[in-house]
């Protein structure tokens, strides 16, 4: 299947959470713990839906494969409109790509997909620097007046 081009929003919304690593060397805990620590485990989400969608789809995209969110949905053995929505959150949060009816993890690895979040919180951390300088030179000029 040839997927057209990704679905990639200009602002995005990223929880980053301070949480104690695993003690294990436990794949499926290590990546829990990548899960719990960028949000997805929340009070509402008692099952881990959110990380076991990811968890699908970045294995899938390791392997080269795009997955619908029917195939998803039958994976981890819930209704489509249920992972619908945990895949508009990860869209919305810049962890995965749609592209068409398919969706794939943002890059082919766990490790990339984090240096390119990281990328893109320092180009909005720069730019929010550089309005930090004008407003703070707009404010000196007003205390010289």
């Amino acid at each position: 299947m040839e997927l057209g081009p990704p679905q990639r929003r200009m602002s995005f919304r990223l929880v980053i959470r301070k949480v104690e690593p695993p003690y294990s060397d436990s794949l499926l805990d290590e990546l829990d713990w990548i899960c719990k620590s960028l949000g997805f485990y929340e009070e509402i989400d008692k099952d881990k839906t959110a990380a076991a969608v990811f968890r699908i789809l970045v294995m899938a995209s390791e392997r080269g494969e795009a997955l619908s969110s029917t195939a998803i949905a039958d994976r981890v053995n819930m209704s489509r409109g249920a992972v619908i929505n945990h895949l508009n959150n990860l869209v919305r949060s810049g962890l995965i790509e749609k592209h068409g009816r398919f969706y794939v993890a943002r890059s082919s690895s766990v490790y990339r997909t984090i240096e390119e979040l990281e990328d893109d919180i320092d180009r909005i951390f720069e730019r929010m620097k550089q309005r930090a300088r004008q407003i703070d030179a707009k404010f000196r000029q007003r205390i010289e007046q």
